[in-house]
């Protein structure tokens, strides 16, 4: 993906009402990486623009991710390879964690990721 796809991939999603490509944009940990990289504020503002759609069937996992990057945001100014640790952290033993199939399908992806870098993703 093209560094303006990253940057606004979110914004042209909502605006298009595509909710299942939206949500596997924002829970691939490359573009997760990539996103951070560029901008931590930017990761987390992208995620509560998206939870700001009532009409989005991935609202409350959404927020959820937007609340715990935002909680962690100066650690990822330091280093945005944190993000998957960040996220898994804060929602392992969140309470909807154990209730959605959405956060516990996101959970195993940012376990699983032992991939590179996404440098020139």
């Amino acid at each position: 993906m093209s560094e303006f796809g990253v940057r606004h991939a979110v914004h042209h999603l909502c605006a298009s009402e595509m909710w299942h490509e939206l949500f596997e944009v924002v829970s691939d940990v490359k573009w997760l990486l990539a996103r951070a990289q560029m901008e931590p504020l930017g990761l987390v503002l992208d995620l509560e623009h998206a939870a700001g759609f009532p009409c989005c069937p991935h609202q409350r996992v959404l927020r959820l991710m937007g609340q715990a990057l935002r909680m962690d945001l100066q650690e990822l100014q330091h280093d945005y390879r944190s993000v998957p640790s960040q996220l898994v952290g804060r929602l392992i033993g969140h309470e909807e964690a154990t209730q959605e199939g959405e956060v516990q399908g996101l959970l195993a992806r940012l376990r699983e990721w032992k991939g590179p870098m996404p440098q020139g993703w």
